[in-house]
């Protein structure tokens, strides 16, 4: 029950003035690319319209996910991942005045954020075996305040964090199946779940580079 209600909390926080900032420099960085388009298209010696500057952020019906894996690959450093998730996503919204909808492409990692709040319960209560402390680990989610600032941009950054909860989890389910004097009980760790975490791993990577610094953090505690 409670869940459900930091769930209809965290989406409504979300989802509130969802466009009404313009997007800034990053943001407009994962639109493009995530088109499929360039800002190489853009000159750069000699002056230009508004028409001109605004051109990457127009629709590109032509462009494939080896479009958006060229050109990230070839003008960004980072993995490519949500930009593939993002070009299909986008599709999925009309253009606003020629250009692509802000709130479409906000949307997707909007709901990872909202995504999160069962995952950091699940992962709290597999950790402490106390539902009174995950519906806390849910609320904290649902309400907070970079959390919800972190989902309202359109960039890549619920995506990961998503990963990490449930890469932790897998941790947690390992450091369980090890540790004899914990006072939870013993959890088999099969080998499905050794997959399952070595496939949320590589995801991780191929999302945010720094999901490195969760792996290192993983290996100190283990």
């Amino acid at each position: 029950m409670w869940l459900w209600i930091w769930l209809i909390i965290g989406l409504s926080v979300r989802l509130l003035q969802l466009d009404s900032l313009p997007p800034w420099t990053d943001e407009c960085a994962t639109l493009v690319f995530s088109l499929g388009n360039s800002f190489r298209d853009i000159a750069i010696d000699r002056p230009i319209s508004m028409a001109q500057l605004l051109h990457p952020l127009q629709p590109n019906p032509a462009a494939t996910v080896e479009t958006v894996i060229q050109n990230l690959m070839a003008e960004s450093t980072h993995p490519p991942a949500y930009f593939v998730l993002a070009h299909g996503w986008m599709r999925l919204f009309p253009p606003v005045n020629g250009l692509v909808s802000l709130w479409g492409a906000r949307l997707l990692p909007a709901l990872l954020g909202v995504a999160a709040i069962p995952a950091v319960y699940g992962c709290a209560r597999l950790a402490f075996g106390s539902v009174r402390i995950a519906q806390v680990a849910a609320a904290m989610m649902a309400i907070s305040p970079f959390g919800v600032y972190l989902s309202q941009e359109a960039r890549h950054y619920t995506l990961a964090i998503l990963l990490i909860i449930a890469s932790l989890s897998c941790l947690v389910r390992s450091v369980q199946a090890i540790d004899l004097g914990s006072s939870l009980p013993r959890s088999h760790f099969s080998g499905w779940m050794a997959l399952a975490w070595i496939g949320i791993n590589s995801l991780g990577m191929a999302v945010h580079y720094f999901f490195v610094l969760i792996l290192g953090s993983e290996f100190a505690v283990l």
